[in-house]
């Protein structure tokens, strides 16, 4: 990390401001004895004039005293007699609000609500004051051991007292168990550990007891408690930390710290799960995110390592792994899953970084990190001065295994490996593309910010730890920095593993998953697709067992085969995929429909086939599917969009990436029967990653757009001949726009008109037009009510422009630009906004409109409809009156499909035709029908080898 101290961010604590109290003074014992500002009540009862109707209050039954622990419940109550009665009480003489009942209770008061309660009841008679009722609360016992009884046989139970206190009842408790035969020489037994919930007996057993005339035992009687589940492995762990310079890159300093298989000591406590520092900072401290401060919980913790412990002598040498951490995380993120791989005969190095929030220095020295993430280019820095510092780790490796006697000369630095987690996974990928030491790499919840890995396979065995917290390919997915982590996947060659874990998200695989409660994890870091949860034990064994099995298949040449196919024991395992000749069922249809002269419906699958590189399939309208052709990706992969058919009959279409020409996509033909011909491929020159389909112009010739690329690398408009000539009409260049997702429209004026998401000014996207020569006119600029087009456009029978946006519109708590909205428009670039989607009846419209025989507009929205959250959902289909009259058709729930991400087409009977990227029965997406009044029938559910539904 770059030595740049700054102060920290401000917590911007929230405060509760209550009434100011009335007068008091101190007692000597430091109490609050209260002198009241109101009349004193002599047996509870103060009698005023009464007014006629009105019964005078009066307390039959004053509050009672209490006195418990933090675990219990305090009730104050009043009987009262009268009408029309209101209710106030106090503390410590300030009004508390909200509390016009005759009963308070206060749920696991702390000992700041130790103090005097009471109550004015109230009507227009007058009032009574209750009398003082005084609270006094305890922190209960700490639980803790209280004693070792031995046992016949060698076993020993050790015995509990004390209470669970709540703040440590999810968690569990460490006893590093010595034992002795003369109270002299103690040898350590065990690391015992049990939930802190339970005060039963533990019974431990102790196998070399019946060797000895008497056997003594010890153990630490205090709590130590530890978020993190036992290691699994035969080895104690060892750890220590330290501080490097990488004096090639600017001084830059950073902490790393060693996990290693070491012998256990004697009278050695566990390590500090984390830095007192760290415990306070951020990283545990939720207030201002909605949940509870749990920084002195985290402080408590211990870990399951020993400080310095020396390494263990067991094996001549012990393969490395390096751990680099998500953005601004820090090292210790994920302490508990590198512990275990430790304790399975692996040496662990994981590093702070220079974006880490903070890191705290041997000498207490607290440093926090800077970062840039505003730009693609900070982004792409941070990731190279990651990479430098690993590989500064591994060239500093072997001068440690020389000289550092903690690693005794044990570091098999001929196997070396690498875990990164979300920006880290991006990082230790880097480090696979340059560093022949680094053999074999996980990523855990990556995102993929370097275009190199999509055009370089890494050449080493390669897994990927997926949450369920989105759907894969992701339909929000950035183009223009991030590249789709499943695209990453399919371009490995060999040896590379996608396992998904359903009913998670990215923060399941931290630590942090394990230290806060349910819902405390829900207020902080959201709900996964299925809106359930895997338990964070459950995620730590899956995390725990999946990684060991590929670094010791790679590493030590131990293969349990768990990576081969997930056995019935893994139901959460929504998703499992290698890189192999395997051929997998089509999935996943990005693109829309077209109905062919023939009367059959054609469209592609961006997943499927051999190497998992996309389909084209044609279905009838009945549900019959056939696949007629399987990407190879020298001839095409991964086709995002759907097809046209030409006036010669034939389909013509294009896929994102594969190709000739460095995987930069290609356009195609295909014959009815399924004959492919490749008619160009894209050079990046020219343009590449065709994101969008085709459309045959009045003059023959087809016209499209390449999201990337170009004389600018900011896309292009291009014209086709229909035997491949390829012209460039225009190329992007940031200020005019670009990353063209959607399809062009030839408008009945000749011209072409269509869209791009971003430019370089407010980043909102606009609306263009293009003459067939490749004279470019900008029409509409897009500000804050209308942001980021992706679909097509559409001239409307009355000559208008109708089009959709991702975002913008009504402005909602929990997505703050929007969630889309429809627009129309004059050629000439007048603009108005006729709907604006709300989450239930829809949410972020990612493509474009089709007009019924009835005038009425029919769409989809990838996300929102009834049942789901403002931005969550299955989405929905949808019908609009030209005026902009919204009516929900469908709202998808998974089970029927889920993130339309296509627009309709209507069929010649009338019914509406399209496509679900994600959902139905097998999870693939799916084909369906819709009527004019909104019924449903899946027609295909892909996924399954038979795509029947």
């Amino acid at each position: 990390m770059r030595i740049k101290t700054i102060a920290p961010p401000s917590q911007h604590l929230a405060t509760l401001h209550l009434n100011p109290p009335m007068r008091t003074n101190v007692t000597a014992k430091g109490r609050k004895k209260m002198k009241t500002a109101f009349p004193i009540v002599v047996a509870g009862v103060l009698l005023v004039t009464a007014s006629k109707g009105l019964a005078q209050p009066i307390i039959v039954t004053q509050p009672s005293d209490q006195f418990l622990s933090t675990n219990g419940t305090a009730n104050f109550s009043v009987g009262t007699s009268g009408t029309a009665l209101s209710y106030q009480w106090f503390f410590d003489g300030a009004a508390l609000g909200g509390s016009n009942s005759p009963s308070l209770s206060l749920v696991n008061p702390s000992p700041a609500q130790w103090g005097y309660y009471s109550v004015v009841v109230s009507n227009n008679t007058g009032s009574v004051t209750s009398r003082l009722a005084e609270l006094k609360v305890f922190m209960p016992a700490l639980h803790q051991l209280s004693g070792i009884e031995p046992q016949a046989g060698g076993s020993m139970n050790l015995n509990f007292a004390g209470e669970v206190s709540s703040s440590f009842g999810r968690y569990y408790d460490l006893y590093p168990v010595d034992a002795s035969s003369d109270l002299v020489q103690w040898t350590p037994l065990a690391m015992v550990q049990r939930a802190n919930a339970s005060l039963d007996t533990l019974r431990f057993v102790d196998t070399n007891a019946p060797q000895f005339r008497q056997r003594f035992f010890r153990t630490p009687t205090n709590q130590l408690a530890t978020p993190d589940p036992a290691p699994t492995g035969p080895y104690a762990i060892g750890t220590f930390s330290m501080l490097f310079t990488n004096t090639s890159r600017s001084n830059a300093t950073f902490m790393t710290t060693f996990w290693y298989p070491a012998m256990a000591q004697a009278g050695v406590l566990p390590a500090k799960f984390v830095d007192p520092q760290i415990a306070n900072s951020v990283y545990f401290n939720w207030t201002n995110s909605g949940g509870p401060n749990d920084s002195s919980v985290a402080a408590a913790f211990y870990s399951h390592s020993l400080s310095n412990a020396p390494i263990a002598a067991n094996q001549a040498a012990y393969p490395v792994v390096l751990y680099d951490p998500g953005s601004r995380c820090q090292r210790r993120e994920q302490t508990g899953k590198l512990e275990d791989l430790a304790s399975w005969g692996f040496v662990v190095v994981a590093l702070d970084t220079s974006d880490t929030y903070l890191s705290v220095y041997p000498d207490g020295t607290l440093v926090y990190g800077q970062h840039n993430y505003s730009t693609l280019q900070g982004i792409m820095s941070d990731i190279n001065g990651r990479v430098l510092d690993l590989q500064f780790v591994l060239d500093q490796l072997g001068v440690l295994n020389a000289n550092d006697p903690r690693l005794g000369g044990r570091l098999d630095l001929n196997h070396i490996g690498a875990i990164g987690f979300s920006l880290g996974s991006s990082v230790t990928a880097e480090l696979a593309l340059r560093d022949p030491r680094c053999q074999a790499t996980v990523a855990v919840e990556g995102p993929w910010w370097d275009t190199n890995i999509l055009a370089q396979p890494l050449g080493v065995p390669y897994l990927q730890l997926i949450s369920g917290a989105g759907p894969d390919p992701d339909p929000f997915e950035d183009y223009d920095c991030a590249d789709e982590r499943l695209l990453v996947h399919d371009q490995q060659l060999t040896n590379a593993y996608w396992v998904k874990l359903t009913s998670t998200v990215e923060n399941s695989f931290e630590d942090v998953a394990l230290v806060v409660s349910p819902t405390e994890f829900v207020t902080v870091f959201g709900t996964s697709m299925s809106g359930q949860y895997v338990p964070p034990t459950r995620v730590t064994q899956i995390y725990r067992t999946y990684v060991l099995s590929f670094f010791n298949k790679y590493l030590k040449g131990e293969d349990n085969h768990l990576l081969d196919d997930p056995p019935p024991g893994y139901p959460e395992i929504m998703q499992s995929l290698s890189a192999s000749t395997v051929s997998n069922s089509p999935a996943y249809p990005k693109g829309g429909l077209v109905q062919g002269n023939d009367g059959n419906l054609y469209g592609t699958t961006a997943y499927g086939g051999s190497g998992n590189n996309g389909t084209v399939f044609r279905v009838t309208t009945n549900g019959l599917s056939t696949t007629l052709v399987w990407f190879n990706g020298t001839n095409g992969s991964h086709p995002m969009a759907g097809l046209v058919q030409g006036s010669d009959g034939n389909f013509y279409g294009t896929t994102d990436c594969g190709g000739a020409n460095e995987n930069n996509g290609t356009v195609f033909q295909m014959t009815p029967t399924g004959v492919l011909t490749t008619l160009v491929s894209l050079n990046g020159s020219n343009g590449s990653h065709p994101y969008a389909g085709l459309v045959q112009g009045s003059d023959g010739n087809f016209y499209g757009t390449t999201a990337w690329g170009g004389t600018y690398g900011f896309g292009t408009v291009f014209q086709m001949t229909p035997g491949g000539a390829l012209t460039t009409l225009v190329s992007f260049n940031g200020a005019d726009g670009c990353a063209p997702l959607a399809p062009l429209v030839q408008g009945t004026d000749g011209n072409f008109y269509g869209t791009v998401s971003g430019d370089s000014g407010n980043g909102f996207g606009s609306v263009f037009q293009v003459t067939p020569a490749g004279v470019l006119t900008t029409k509409v600029v897009f500000v804050s009510a209308n942001q980021n087009p992706s679909g097509g456009l559409l001239q409307a029978s009355s000559g208008l422009l109708y089009g959709t946006t991702e975002c913008g519109g009504i402005l909602n708590l929990n997505a703050g630009s929007g969630l889309g909205t429809v627009f129309k428009m004059t050629s000439a670039g007048a603009l108005r906004t006729v709907a604006s989607f709300g989450g239930t009846n829809g949410s972020h419209c990612i493509s474009g409109l089709v007009q019924g025989s009835d005038g009425n507009f029919y769409g989809t929205t990838a996300g929102g409809g009834m049942g789901g959250c403002p931005t969550g959902g299955g989405g929905t289909v949808f019908r609009m009156t030209p005026p902009g009259a919204l009516t929900t058709l469908v709202s998808f729930n998974g089970a029927d499909g889920s993130s339309p991400q296509s627009a309709l087409i209507q069929g010649t009977d009338g019914n509406f035709y399209g496509t679900t990227t994600y959902g139905g029965p097998c999870g693939g997406g799916t084909v369906f029908q819709v009527t004019t009044n909104g019924v449903l029938t899946t027609l295909v559910a892909f996924g399954s080898p038979t795509n029947s539904p």
